[in-house]
């Protein structure tokens, strides 16, 4: 099991894992977005979406990007 980084605090994950699995095992709050942050950039992890993780992977949470409104 590889050893990644939620919100700063060392977390055990599957090799494959879901972006439901990541956002409980960070213990995020619900509507949060996940965001796999890597050299080359940020990269949302959609709903039901798999990615396959490796140690020392960072992972952080993002609320929801709404266009438009007022």
């Amino acid at each position: 099991m590889p050893r990644a980084i939620i919100n700063g605090r060392a977390v055990d994950l599957p090799d494959v894992a879901t972006s439901e699995e990541i956002a409980g095992a960070g213990s995020m709050r619900q509507g949060r977005r996940v965001i796999h942050r890597t050299r080359e950039g940020n990269y949302p992890v959609g709903p039901g979406q798999s990615v396959d993780v490796k140690d020392g992977d960072r992972f952080i949470d993002a609320p929801q990007r709404v266009k438009g409104g007022c």
